[in-house]
């Protein structure tokens, strides 16, 4: 079994100048998002050849931003701090997470309400010393039987349906498998950590340990 775990910011800005499709959702609906998605981007200042994870989502990879698509990013997930009308204790993680993807298949992406931060769940999962995953909501039960961990999805037992819906009711993962994909995802967040402070530096941002703060939480 071939397991990634993949990081995914979701740059979903919202502006006036560019209304929301009515029809929905993205993936039923790929052309209206797509469409929205790049005009949205534009509209705020990104890069045009910025490409999406899935085809009219919100989510895009680390690698995939530029460092003017960074400072821009920055600018908006940090717009309150950067003017000084909230503190830096207040900025959390970037919003999105991960994308875990199974023999080329994206079993579970970030749901509403998640961010980077929630690494640190897949790493415990992959230990075998934590049973939650806190990937927005709704978020997939989990239960761990030796060394095999398997993620429920059933829509009756959440009581909240899965965007977009995964392609199988559960699957189940070696612990192994998932703790080496964990591994690869940290190692894009350390290269996208380093690439966040050199910016930091190189722009004079002054954001008190930026990359602990839009990755991990200071919390952490």
């Amino acid at each position: 079994m071939w397991v990634q775990l993949i990081p995914v910011i979701e740059m979903f800005y919202l502006i006036d100048s560019v209304p929301v499709p009515a029809k929905g959702p993205h993936w039923e609906h790929v052309e209206h998002w797509r469409d929205y998605h790049a005009r949205n981007l534009s509209a705020n200042g990104f890069s045009a050849q910025l490409s999406p994870y899935a085809p009219g989502s919100a989510f895009y990879r680390l690698p995939d931003l530029t460092y003017a698509d960074l400072e821009k990013l920055i600018g908006l997930h940090c717009a309150a701090a950067l003017e000084g009308s909230a503190s830096w204790d207040e900025v959390g993680p970037l919003f999105g997470g991960y994308v875990l993807r199974i023999d080329g298949t994206n079993v579970l992406y970030p749901q509403c309400c998640s961010d980077l931060c929630d690494i640190e769940s897949w790493r415990r999962i992959a230990e075998g010393t934590g049973s939650y995953l806190y990937s927005g909501h709704p978020s997939p039960i989990i239960a761990i039987d030796g060394q095999t961990a398997t993620f429920d999805f059933s829509v009756e037992k959440q009581g909240e349906v899965f965007c977009p819906p995964p392609p199988c009711s559960s699957v189940s993962v070696p612990l192994a498998a998932l703790a080496d994909a964990v591994q690869g995802a940290e190692l894009e967040l350390n290269s996208f950590a380093a690439r966040l402070e050199w910016l930091n530096v190189d722009r004079m941002l002054k954001i008190p340990d930026i990359s602990a703060a839009l990755i991990h939480g200071r919390q952490h």
